[in-house]
């Protein structure tokens, strides 16, 4: 894996084309669900299902499911009562069972440390997949296929409530090490780069990213990112939260990179929360012309709407479920 970043535009300069980096063979459609764990799981879901706008399908002692009404995902977020707040994993679709079986043989060949054999899941919606660690930082990741989806429903205009989940965003403390990865074990093409701080990673579809990775002190989490059904039911769930007391750490406004719109929140056990629509489509990606962005108001917020971004909720603490996968 070789791990290296495009270097820094100079300052005053608009996006900068970059070469794009050769990826191997992507199967991965989108990012399925992502596990934390909570000191607080009443006040975390309590927080997701009667102010962010998730349903709840499965609630069973220390176990939350919580799914998007306009997704046919079984769930866009699980949460589970813990010691101490962590990341517990982050699933990944694939189309079909053979390739997670593929993707197993490739986990294997690059010496990747799996969690358990690739295996039917024993959760809402079921499924086939396969657990490992990543193999820089340790976090808990699953691939999966086959589960059985949920009835969604159309979400109706001006309703607040996330369509899906669109994106999330880990930090790292290795990020060239760990973009090399995802890009050479994973397939992930990278789209974008905020300077030398943010890779943007797009799999097998045409959204622009399906996650991204910063740089860090520490290895957690920045930012779990949920769709709106447009830009007004965007405006309006991110006021709905404002209008509930929440304060809104960063946004309401519109990356360069990616093109799509924020507003930022945190949520009661300290992690953030990110409302979004509008994210940009790559349709050819032999064509896509990667760009380096910088870090200023212009190219971070392109409408120049945002509140002065709190930094402190999207860098957290360290995450202790690192190299320690979680026990469902």
């Amino acid at each position: 894996m070789t791990a290296m970043l495009p270097a820094r535009p100079a300052p005053g300069s608009g996006p900068q084309p970059v070469t794009p980096r050769p990826a191997a063979e992507c199967r991965i459609t989108h990012v399925r669900y992502v596990g934390l764990g909570v000191t607080d799981l009443d006040s975390g879901l309590g927080y997701y299902r009667d102010l962010w706008g998730l349903t709840p399908e499965t609630v069973d002692g220390d176990l939350a499911f919580l799914a998007a009404d306009g997704s046919t995902d079984p769930y866009a977020l699980r949460l589970r009562h813990t010691e101490e707040n962590r990341i517990d994993l982050v699933s990944f679709a694939v189309r079909c069972t053979a390739d997670v079986d593929w993707y197993t043989e490739k986990l294997v060949a690059a010496g990747v440390q799996l969690v358990g054999e690739p295996g039917r899941l024993d959760a809402p919606g079921g499924g086939y997949g396969v657990r490992f660690l990543d193999p820089v930082e340790g976090r808990t990741l699953e691939i999966a296929a086959d589960w059985r989806p949920r009835t969604a429903r159309t979400v109706k205009e001006g309703e607040h409530v996330p369509t899906g989940l669109s994106h999330m965003v880990m930090n790292s403390a290795r990020l060239p090490e760990l973009s090399a990865f995802f890009s050479d074990v994973l397939g992930f093409f990278q789209s974008d780069y905020l300077e030398d701080v943010m890779v943007f990673m797009k799999g097998d579809t045409p959204a622009h990213h399906q996650f991204a990775i910063s740089t860090n002190t520490y290895a957690n989490l920045n930012h779990i990112a949920y769709e709106t059904r447009g830009i007004d039911e965007y405006m309006r769930a991110a006021g709905n939260m404002v209008r509930s007391g929440q304060e809104m750490v960063w946004g309401p406004g519109r990356h360069g990179p990616g093109s799509n719109t924020f507003a930022y929140f945190e949520d009661p056990n300290g992690f953030v929360a990110e409302y979004t629509t509008a994210l940009e489509d790559i349709e050819d990606i032999d064509a896509w012309q990667p760009r380096v962005w910088q870090r200023v108001p212009v190219q971070s917020d392109q409408w120049g709407t945002a509140c002065v971004r709190n930094p402190k909720p999207f860098i957290g603490v360290p995450d202790p479920g690192l190299w320690t996968p979680p026990p469902v």
